[in-house]
């Protein structure tokens, strides 16, 4: 419920939800590729398929995950360096080891790491820390660092306190600063600067703290809310500023029964009100779903790592789009890059999100293939050679639903935000980012 509509009634649920049911035993193996013991697969589930054309020449970080099945019955998991007739080379931990191709009887490709990911986790319920921190454990020998810093902040949120969440959200943070330095040599190496302007870096300013509170008021769902709090010294001023109306109490004892009110009541009288200017007092300490939805769906599942790359819309040939790629899992990040996604509009002033019909919404379309969409995306190119890929192969896709089922979880109808934001542009003095819709 928001100012001027008719008041929600203010339920105090639990989420309620059914987790697909996997044994634990095989869930561990099945996350543990380091060791070379058999690998039962989750029930209903592929994992691998049959490796046919593989390049002998590739960087280690191009190498595919493998399992090789030998003829004793062993089966051998690593990173697959090269395969002949004569012997298959695997990395494992890091070392490449050769067996003779008389001992294999097949090298099984296993499915990338992100779908792998998303099937693991639908199998886990969110309050599950054990096994969440094993699939932590899972992405970072995967080098997944930005998935494994979600998931293990989500651990954190359910058990604060959570001695071995902690130790590795530290080793993740690590290996984060490790990847950003890396990052920034290279930019070095390449000529980039310091002062050069990247999309996603310095230049780009992120909402502050205050702000992205205010978005998580403005989106929390009164019938199932997150965390909140709000001071007594918020309550007494809102009653003392509305004392004459008469949702607030006159009587010593109801104003002191006001002052021991749930938070979510709190801010459902206040939306009552309309007392905008108080929402921002009010502390969201957790997600709103429709935004945890965003993060998890959307922002991590594909625009972080498709739409907002140096080649697309984080970096200088974004167009009029311009996303941030600035500290990827960062809270103000994805906030940021909501509330442009929320506000842009394409050229003839169809907004990017169509929340009435979620399907036809341009931010999906245009991530579809050009020949099966409402909105294609523009040809975007770099001499003769095209720069964009598709994010969705069908709008049967998996990730695409999810992403229908965010618009579907945002708030209705939709609120206007009181924040004065204005995303930046890219730099100038570059050429066109497109070759047919410059304006995109």
């Amino acid at each position: 419920m928001r100012h001027g509509e008719p008041p929600l009634p203010l339920v105090a649920g639990l989420r309620a939800g059914a987790a697909i049911a996997v044994a634990s035993a095989c869930l561990v193996v099945a996350l543990t590729p380091r060791n070379p013991a058999p690998a039962p697969a989750v029930s209903g589930v592929s994992w691998t398929q049959p490796a046919s054309d593989v390049s002998a020449s590739r960087k280690p970080e191009e190498e595919p995950e493998v399992n090789i099945v030998l003829f004793d019955g062993r089966i051998v998991s690593g990173l697959l360096v090269s395969r002949d007739s004569s012997k298959v080379i695997v990395r494992i931990a890091g070392i490449p080891t050769s067996f003779d191709a008389d001992l294999v009887d097949r090298v099984m490709v296993l499915a990338p790491v992100i779908e792998r990911y998303q099937r693991i986790r639908e199998t886990i319920d969110d309050r599950d820390t054990d096994r969440l921190l094993v699939l932590v454990e899972w992405l970072l020998d995967r080098r997944q660092f930005e998935l494994a810093m979600r998931e293990v902040e989500h651990v954190l949120a359910v058990q604060p306190s959570n001695p071995r969440a902690r130790e590795l959200k530290r080793l993740v943070e690590s290996q984060l600063m490790l990847v950003d330095r890396a990052r920034g040599a290279q930019d070095r190496a390449n000529g980039d600067g310091e002062d050069a302007p990247r999309a996603g870096r310095t230049t780009f300013p992120h909402l502050t703290p205050y702000q992205v509170n205010l978005i998580k008021v403005y989106e929390t769902d009164l019938a199932d809310p997150p965390k909140l709090q709000v001071s007594q010294q918020t309550i007494t001023r809102l009653m003392d500023e509305y004392a004459s109306h008469e949702l607030i109490p006159t009587t010593r004892e109801g104003r002191a029964a006001m002052l021991r009110m749930p938070p979510a009541r709190i801010l459902d009288l206040m939306f009552r009100l309309r007392a905008r200017q108080y929402y921002g007092e009010v502390q969201v300490q957790g997600e709103p779903k429709s935004m945890r939805l965003f993060r998890d769906n959307v922002h991590g599942a594909w625009l972080i790592n498709s739409c907002a790359t140096a080649n697309c819309h984080g970096g200088p040939y974004a167009g009029r789009l311009w996303l941030s790629a600035n500290r990827r899992n960062a809270e103000d990040t994805i906030y940021t890059n909501f509330l442009i996604l929320e506000r842009f509009r394409l050229a003839d002033g169809t907004p990017l999100i169509d929340y009435d019909a979620p399907a036809r919404s341009p931010l999906l379309q245009m991530a579809l293939p050009r020949e099966d969409s409402l909105h294609p995306h523009p040809l975007v190119a770099t001499g003769r050679t095209s720069r964009w890929r598709p994010v969705f192969r069908t709008a049967d896709e998996a990730r695409f639903r999810d992403s229908i089922a965010w618009i579907n979880a945002m708030y209705r109808p939709r609120p206007e935000y009181p924040i004065d934001y204005t995303p930046p542009k890219p730099p100038d003095n570059l050429p066109p980012p497109s070759i047919d819709n410059p304006e995109r």
